[in-house]
């Protein structure tokens, strides 16, 4: 029987290869202004200038003052895999650098004219390269002139010309000039922020758009995320071999994550496990949809962590991400502490976090006050007392109110019926009533769901049945009897797949398929039981109750009742908000009403 061959197979040019390979780092000008400012940090530079034409695709400029490169670093620098950072390969698992791989230079030589003008430190003369639209080998670098960059007698200026000027393909895929000028701001504002020691100045068509001098990490965040406005910047921060750091600007939100900067061993990264462990705890302080304007800086073992699993270096893999979760989460309840007026109350308890034994932080939350019990469904119960409160159509507090006024500062009174006014010093405290009450409803509800010693279950008429990859069902064998302690009856159905009896009553069963899978990822990845048994569709029940129990503006209130209610909201766990994120309360400087009226008190 005579076989008909398939196509031949045959080696690639190199100038195909190297194209293709360069789509892989190189997919617009802000990946090229990505790729040379990490190296140019990696050479120890402490003033970094940025140029576009264009939006970068006729030109992209960047000028160090790092250590430079002698002749014969700059004639290999552009091929392929050659580096200084890796020399075996038990270098890929303590890695200190941006860059590792030796592709950036090869890659954009592959798409656009470069030209590299190099002073090495003590060096008295410049050497310049070039190479355009070729696979990169050996360049043949010349001297040119004795150059200072940036003041500084060495550093190095790259030029890149003409990018994908000989693929149309892929100019076709860019922006306007302006898109891509923002997509290099972007980029510029997260390296910025992984290194505040070193300053950047970025600009295009001669037009300056980004100006960051030399300061420490809180004083460039507030900075670049406020862009001038008095936002409260609050910081928390953990030490240790497992050491993090966050700064947030309390109030700022936006409808994105672009203000969510992730920061790991020195790395600007958008990854999606680290996103979650940073808005996890904060997820009753922001209204759905809003995002928080932050900055988490971790520095972990680099042995827990892969940073070589995606060509542009943006994600990594963490070995253990339950240690992330634990990590982020007791720095974000520290960071929610210091948002508290700490003045009013001394009730405070410890809280401790453990990770890999080599890490422990000790520091203060508020006591969160006994939940009330209750019985039978969810929101029965006893009537609260409405001592102290004038209004008796109005909903009422908890019968353990004791009237103990201890305000923050002097209370000035009630504005509109709504607005508690408290006065210290060279601050106002402002506190909405109904946003108080709702977190401190909303806390006692969710405290009676989630410390019940029994649990009501219901029992599905027809079992679900969650399909999921084999692997994970044997991760998840041993930890479904956990499940059982929430109210859960769940058994491995087969190979791929687990199986769900009972549920707990107050979930309900309202898009109940979804929501179980969640529990097993939650599962996974938490060993938190209360927080696998949480979900948004729970909250959003228990939320609603909260509200539509609570005081309303207009409502009048006693002076006591105010002050008591005042206490008790600075007790809970997360007092600076309601349930859906709105404010519970916000402060006024002096300085910001001096403003107001253009006078000096």
């Amino acid at each position: 029987m005579e076989t008909t061959p398939g196509p031949k197979i045959s080696i690639l040019p190199p100038l195909i290869a190297e194209r293709i390979a360069a789509g892989e780092v190189i997919e617009r000008p802000a990946s090229v202004v990505k790729e040379l400012v990490e190296n140019a940090i990696d050479a120890g530079s402490t003033e970094i200038e940025v140029r576009l034409g264009k939006g970068g695709c006729d030109l992209i400029e960047v000028t160090d003052n790092g250590h430079g490169m002698s002749r014969e670093n700059l004639e290999i620098s552009i091929c392929r895999h050659a580096t200084s950072k890796i020399l075996e390969l038990d270098d890929l698992t303590r890695l200190s650098t941006l860059g590792f791989r030796g592709e950036a230079l090869p890659s954009i030589a592959a798409v656009a004219e470069l030209q590299i003008t190099s002073r090495a430190r003590g060096s008295d003369v410049t050497h310049e390269l070039r190479a355009a639209h070729t696979a990169p080998a050996r360049g043949i670098a010349e001297r040119v002139a004795n150059y200072n960059f940036l003041g500084s007698p060495q550093g190095t200026r790259i030029r890149v010309l003409s990018l994908f000027s000989q693929i149309p393909a892929r100019l076709k895929f860019l922006k306007s000039a302006g898109a891509e000028s923002s997509a290099v701001r972007e980029i510029i504002e997260r390296l910025a922020l992984t290194h505040p020691e070193v300053s950047f100045s970025l600009f295009s068509d001669d037009k300056k758009l980004l100006s960051l001098p030399s300061e420490d990490l809180a004083k460039r965040a507030e900075r670049m995320l406020g862009d001038g406005n008095p936002f409260e910047l609050l910081t928390a921060k953990i030490e240790g071999g497992w050491a993090i750091e966050v700064i947030w600007l309390k109030g700022l939100s936006s409808p994105h994550t672009r203000s969510m900067y992730q920061i790991v061993n020195g790395r600007a990264l958008r990854d999606r496990i680290l996103q979650q462990a940073i808005l996890n705890p904060l997820r009753q302080s922001f209204l759905p949809g809003s995002f928080p304007s932050i900055v988490v800086k971790l520095n972990i073992p680099s042995d827990e962590i892969d940073v070589n699993v995606h060509p542009t270096k943006t994600e990594i893999r963490f070995l253990d991400p339950k240690k992330i979760f634990a990590l982020c989460s007791a720095a974000i309840q520290q960071l929610l502490v210091n948002s508290t007026p700490k003045e009013m109350w001394s009730n405070t308890s410890s809280y401790s976090f453990q990770a890999g034994g080599n890490l422990s932080e000790q520091f203060q939350l508020p006591a969160t006050s006994s939940p009330t019990r209750y019985e039978g469904s969810l929101f029965s119960g006893t009537s609260e007392n409405t001592a102290g409160y004038s209004n008796p159509a109005t909903p009422a507090l908890a019968d353990d109110f004791s009237f103990d006024t201890t305000p923050y500062g002097q209370f000035r009174g009630i504005l509109f019926s709504t607005y508690f006014v408290y006065e210290q010093g060279d601050e106002l405290l402002l506190i909405d009533q109904h946003a108080a009450h709702e977190r401190i409803r909303y806390e006692r509800l969710k405290n009676s769901v989630l410390n019940r010693e029994v649990i009501e279950q219901q029992e599905l008429l027809v079992p679900e049945v969650i399909k999921l990859p084999q692997e994970k069902v044997q991760e998840l064998k041993s930890k479904i009897p956990a499940l059982q302690s929430l109210g859960f009856d769940a058994e491995v159905f087969s190979e791929e797949s687990i199986l769900f009896r009972t549920i707990p009553a107050v979930w309900g069963t309202n898009q109940l398929t979804l929501r179980l899978r969640n529990l097993l990822e939650r599962l996974e990845t938490t060993d938190l039981l209360a927080d696998v048994a949480w979900d948004e569709t729970l909250f959003e029940k228990i939320a609603m109750e909260a509200c539509r129990s609570s005081f309303k503006a207009g409502d009048h209130i006693h002076v006591d009742g105010a002050n008591d209610l005042t206490r008790k909201l600075m007790k809970c766990e997360h007092p600076g908000n309601c349930p859906h994120g709105r404010p519970t309360f916000i402060k006024v400087n002096k300085l910001k009403i001096e403003e107001w009226f253009s006078r000096k008190i």
